[in-house]
């Protein structure tokens, strides 16, 4: 069902399909673990079972109606300090693709994307590291395509917000090919600054007035910047000065 793509240079030369698998991220690093794999080789499932977000939570999807797939990268070009730039070319190329069929679609500091205001899109990176260099980053991505009923009222999906029905193997090849030209942009390494300019562009709340959770209360403020090293820099209507958070230490309030 999910073939070997020809159209890029490096993501998806080589597909592995599994009908039904407990996490891809798993069964991607296990292949990195026995040597078994080329850059860009990728692993796809119809039924995730047990399929891993951001901060511990859980991806749940419905089993043949969305694309759950990992993708094995290995950017040893790639300076320890500059890791968010592999989860900022990733959120950028699924926002491309599925920004080409709804216009209003953004990133999520780190890297969930969101169509209409709603989550269609989370993806999980684990990276693996040698010395003071990448060994593997193994990029989890779920994006959903053609479910239409979820148990959170913030998920959508492509199909949900254009009304249509699509098929997954040719949505998957579409979405390979931007993750491709993202990532070689990003191993060209002259392109880093103008991805981080077109990461801020795409990023809900920058330069915006959303509303934030902190310390327990709920707040103005805007997002002014993100660090190199992935840290959202919000002000706040209730500090004086912009602050810097990791992963849980601020949540955004849904609206």
């Amino acid at each position: 069902m999910y073939n070997s793509t020809q159209d890029t240079l490096i993501i998806g030369k080589k597909v592995i399909y599994l009908p039904t698998c407990h996490s891809t991220n798993d069964i991607a690093a296990e292949i990195v673990h026995a040597g078994l794999f080329e850059e860009g080789t990728v692993v796809i499932t119809d039924n995730q079972v047990k399929g891993r977000g951001q901060r511990g939570t859980a991806w749940n999807a419905n089993a043949g109606e969305n694309l759950t797939f990992s993708v094995v990268l290995t950017p040893g070009f790639l300076p320890i300090q500059e890791q968010f730039l592999i989860s900022q070319v990733t959120a950028l190329a699924t926002r491309a693709y599925l920004g080409s069929y709804v216009p209003d679609t953004k990133v999520k500091w780190p890297n969930d994307i969101y169509m209409n205001n709603r989550k269609a899109v989370g993806v999980l990176i684990e990276n693996s590291l040698q010395g003071s260099r990448y060994a593997t980053s193994i990029v989890g991505i779920g994006v959903n395509i053609n479910q239409s009923v979820f148990q959170n009222n913030h998920a959508t999906s492509l199909g949900r917000e254009t009304g249509r029905t699509f098929s997954l193997a040719e949505e998957f090849h579409k979405l390979l090919k931007f993750l491709d030209v993202y990532y070689i942009r990003l191993r060209s390494g002259a392109q880093n600054d103008a991805i981080r300019s077109e990461y801020l562009s795409y990023l809900y709340g920058y330069q915006q007035d959303v509303k934030f959770l902190h310390k327990g209360n709920i707040t103005n403020g805007s997002v002014t910047h993100v660090t190199k090293l992935g840290k959202l820099r919000v002000k706040l209507a209730t500090e004086p000065e912009e602050l810097e958070f990791g992963l849980k230490e601020i949540e955004w309030v849904k609206e």
